[in-house]
């Protein structure tokens, strides 16, 4: 599949509407195994909202290493490539870090039942 962002979000990527758009596109390919080519070609700016609703939910449901394998970017200039790559890592590191709080607390959890029930 190829989906040509010009056409869905005309130069600038800025709303979560934006976004959302997009991730309806992209997450049934995904979901299915496909590989999408999205074309940024005459795509001028995007914004946190709009990489948010779009690459940021992708990566509630999908590893990095599947986005980056199945999302082939095309005709992406450098800047908005670095953008993308480091939007990524961030969410990345954000779920990463929300998933070991959550393992800590439930530990903290399980042995304040433990002392409490002896």
């Amino acid at each position: 599949m190829k989906i040509e962002l010009f056409k869905l979000i005309q130069e600038t990527g800025s709303s979560i509407d934006d976004g959302e758009k997009l991730y309806q596109l992209l997450y049934p390919e995904l979901k299915k195994g496909s590989s999408v080519d999205l074309d940024f070609g005459g795509v001028k700016q995007m914004f946190t909202p709009f990489l948010n609703s779009s690459f940021g939910r992708l990566l509630d449901h999908f590893e990095k290493e599947t986005l980056m394998e199945k999302i082939n970017l095309c005709h992406i200039d450098e800047a908005h490539l670095r953008r993308v790559n480091e939007f990524i890592d961030r969410k990345e590191q954000v779920n990463t870090d929300a998933a070991a709080r959550e393992m800590m607390q439930d530990m903290f959890e399980e042995d304040d039942l433990y002392e409490s029930g002896q």
